[in-house]
């Protein structure tokens, strides 16, 4: 082929740069396809703009805003992570380590495929809301979200990919994430007046945000100078995760890389060295609940499951205890709505069904590492069957709910009396936390999996207690199809149908059970229990 020829040929197939970012935003865009992202997004944006409709305008416009960066814009930040340890386990990183592909594209693919879903949920969340769309408000808007999950998608695979399970990479990421998340909070509410928190790059998008739903003007001269701070964050934190993918996506420079399989030194704590330990010598004499136990100890000497679970239920209720009345009051003068006419809806939302949500996440996300990293084929050859591990962990996760509640009620300062009515709706909510883990283990094939099934029931825990409220009497009784639901009809203050304690008490545990046998049985069946 003659030169000229060659030089069309290249131009029509474009550069080799842009040839290997469109491979791997294809090959980004199936894996989002595959792990049910995409479908996660889709249902994520529907409930999300129900709930918006369901408010009256002016408030949908006010919370918009806050519901793009709290949630919305962040939506793939987790999931990054979680592709990438998940990568590491499959050996992905090592294949893609041999092609031609830079670290900075694969973070670009990444980043661009997840920005771009949490843009396409800003768009019926924008309509529901009745903000008055025209070109520049949508271009704002877009915008806003855009940088801000750019910057939240980046900042987390840089903090947590490196990490050997998904509760530490949690754990990893949540220093960096709150300023990113708690300035602009701060700003598009008004409780903190001040250019400094332009000092946070993601203020800066905050503010297109409001400038987007509010048609008003910047807030201050310089905040059209922050855009370009916000820009250059943004491209900070995609090349400080791209810097950690060079070695393999995931493993930082001077770390063994865990491999599949139970070999020996892939993995402490919770890998399958750990299991070993725990099964073998002494520990074959004993029970197998203490055996687990024993398992569960050793390995949280290097695994944040224990210490997550304990004491983030007790440090949740402390700061609604302390943050709630500034809040409130700011509310009530800012705004003129009064917290305190839907403290049950905020307890239930945050305390009541968000602990048992923990625990069951943090267990299940547990078991599903298990899963990827190969340990349940080394229980196989242990004295313990496969259904008593399984079975123990649905347990430990239910005595985890238990006594989180029995911290958070008291400690949160929003709980009703003690009554008959808020211990069966305590005891009730318990029980979502095996069904969690089950439900999990029951539809997820690895972690990615396993992430998308609990960020959609984490939406929906939080959306019940709204629904609850703002439902009429006759449409609430289809919280009865879903367990958690089932414990509202005993809280005190929530306007739904009353109904007698020890019926709410025995229709919702024995649903919960129904539920949690069939998914223990199609558990068995995926896992070969």
């Amino acid at each position: 082929m003659t030169a000229p020829r060659a030089r069309a040929a290249s131009n029509r197939h474009g550069s080799p740069t842009a040839r290997r970012l469109l491979a791997a935003t294809r090959a980004e865009i199936r894996t989002a396809w595959r792990y049910g992202v995409v479908g996660l997004a889709v249902g994520l944006a529907l409930l999300w703009s129900l709930a918006l409709l369901a408010l009256p305008p002016s408030g949908a416009q006010r919370l918009l805003p806050l519901l793009l960066v709290v949630d919305t814009a962040g939506f793939g930040a987790l999931i990054a992570v979680a592709l990438a340890l998940f990568e590491r386990v499959e050996r992905t990183d090592a294949a893609r380590g041999v092609t031609p592909l830079r670290p900075w594209e694969t973070v670009a693919a990444r980043v661009t495929v997840l920005t771009v879903l949490a843009v396409a949920m800003a768009v019926p969340m924008t309509l529901a809301s009745g903000v008055p769309v025209g070109p520049g408000a949508f271009a704002a808007i877009a915008g806003g979200v855009a940088m801000t999950s750019v910057l939240l998608v980046g900042t987390c695979l840089a903090l947590g990919s490196g990490a050997a399970t998904l509760p530490g990479a949690f754990l990893r990421v949540v220093p960096g994430v709150v300023p990113l998340i708690v300035a602009p909070v701060l700003h598009l509410s008004e409780a903190v007046r001040t250019p400094a928190l332009f000092l946070v790059p993601s203020t800066a998008a905050a503010e297109l945000l409001r400038v987007g739903a509010t048609g008003g003007a910047p807030a201050y001269p310089s905040a059209p100078w922050a855009l370009v701070w916000g820009t250059a964050g943004a491209v900070g934190a995609c090349a400080w995760a791209a810097r950690g993918m060079n070695p393999p996506i995931g493993a930082p420079r001077g770390r063994p890389v865990f491999r599949r399989g139970p070999e020996p030194g892939a993995r402490t704590g919770p890998g399958a060295a750990g299991v070993g330990a725990a099964f073998s010598g002494r520990a074959r004499r004993r029970s197998q609940l203490l055996s687990c136990v024993r398992f569960d100890l050793s390995a949280g000497r290097g695994d944040p499951l224990l210490p997550v679970v304990l004491f983030a239920p007790a440090l949740l209720a402390l700061l609604i205890r302390v943050g709630h009345p500034p809040v409130s009051a700011f509310v009530r003068d800012s705004y003129g709505f009064d917290l305190a006419s839907v403290a049950p809806v905020v307890f239930a939302a945050l305390i009541l069904l968000h602990v048992p949500l923990i625990a069951g996440s943090v267990v299940a996300l547990r078991l599903m590492e298990d899963v990827d990293d190969r340990t349940l084929l080394v229980l196989r050859a242990s004295p313990l069957p496969l259904y008593w591990y399984v079975g123990y962990r649905s347990g430990l996760a239910w005595l985890l709910s238990l006594v989180g509640l029995a911290a958070a009620v008291p400690l949160s300062g929003l709980a009703p009396p003690l009554s008959a009515g808020l211990a069966v709706s305590v005891a009730v909510a318990a029980a979502a936390a095996p069904l969690l883990v089950l439900t999990v283990t029951s539809t997820a094939s690895n972690k990615v999996e396993a992430l998308v099934v609990v960020k959609a029931v984490a939406a929906l825990s939080v959306l019940l207690p709204v629904l609850a409220w703002t439902l009429p009497a006759p449409v609430t009784w289809v919280l009865l199809a879903v367990p958690p639901g089932w414990g509202l009809f005993a809280l005190p203050g929530l306007p739904v149908p009353e109904l007698p304690p020890v019926a709410v008490l025995l229709g919702g545990l024995l649903w919960t059970l129904a539920l949690c046998v069939a998914a223990a049985r199609r558990t068995g069946a995926r896992l070969q229990l």
